[in-house]
């Protein structure tokens, strides 16, 4: 069976590489990149790697037919709608191009706002921000072509992603404050790692259009993450602010992640695909 990482950048590279431990030859697994670093990145872990622009221009897509393609390209950065997913489910349809399973990563910021409350698969979706819009609808496309075309789309929503080599050094590095964890709303995360064995059971078990919160399960606050992340690199605590401070020194960004509150349960992860995380605890996966 041939796998497809279409967008393999760190996290598709990170399921390339189980995959090849989990006895996949290199020779059955592809990767569809924007850059030629991509590119690279991917031939040094000897998995053919051919450019396409989702944004511009859609080059020949033969290789993901009848593949076990895993889609982890994030939509452009405006709008409502995923013009990239759209562009590439068109381009599908023209050359009658189907794959034999797609896993789709998307954002457990569809849920919005939840006041601090426990999230699961069932809860209603409520996106708020541009970004979380953007992702609702990928995820809408993706599952009525699925559904039209007969073949399975397995949905992973997932929280902010984290390793030691994705810490916000730059940010770090400068010391922008933090808000005071007391004044934070909760927020959720999952190891780089983790998610690509979590793509991987998914693909293994998961069917049609079914639906997956992807996190360590501890929900925490972002502040305290951050505090973390510098000790995990050798820096001092980093200084904090109030909330009210915030709005007018943190990024628009950022305000807008501050803004929401929600725990995410990670229950029907772990026992529908019988998933064991390496790190359940931020602060042991800060440091990998």
């Amino acid at each position: 069976m041939t796998s497809v990482i279409f967008g393999c950048g760190d996290v598709g590279r990170r399921i390339a590489k189980s995959l090849i431990k989990a006895g996949e030859s290199t020779d059955d697994i592809y990767a569809y990149v924007q850059t030629a670093e991509s590119a690279e990145l991917c031939a040094r872990l000897k998995v053919i790697a051919l450019t396409v622009d989702l944004d511009t221009s859609v080059r020949d897509l033969s290789l993901c037919d009848k593949s076990e393609l895993y889609y982890t390209v994030p939509p452009q950065k405006q709008g409502h709608q995923d013009l990239r997913s759209r562009a590439l489910i068109q381009k599908w349809q023209e050359t009658n191009i189907k794959p034999k399973k797609v896993v789709l990563i998307s954002t457990t910021g569809v849920y919005g706002d939840c006041s601090g409350e426990w999230v699961d698969e069932n809860s209603t979706v409520n996106p708020q921000t541009d970004r979380a819009k953007r992702r609702f609808d990928s995820e809408t496309v993706w599952r009525e072509w699925g559904t039209e075309n007969n073949v399975p789309v397995v949905v992973l929503r997932v929280p902010g992603i984290y390793s030691f080599s994705r810490l916000p050094r730059e940010r770090l590095m400068n010391r922008t404050p933090v808000v005071n964890p007391a004044e934070c709303g909760f927020t959720n995360r999952i190891h780089a790692n983790d998610l690509a064995d979590v793509c991987i059971r998914a693909m293994e078990l998961g069917v049609a259009d079914e639906v997956f919160n992807v996190t360590d399960g501890t929900p925490g606050k972002i502040s305290e993450y951050l505090q973390a992340a510098a000790c995990a690199l050798g820096m001092e605590a980093l200084p904090q602010i109030s909330m009210s401070e915030a709005q007018t020194t943190l990024s628009a960004g950022m305000l807008s992640y501050l803004n929401e509150s929600r725990k995410i349960s990670n229950r029907k992860m772990l026992e529908d695909l019988d998933v064991e995380l390496k790190y359940p605890d931020m602060l042991q996966g800060v440091k990998a």
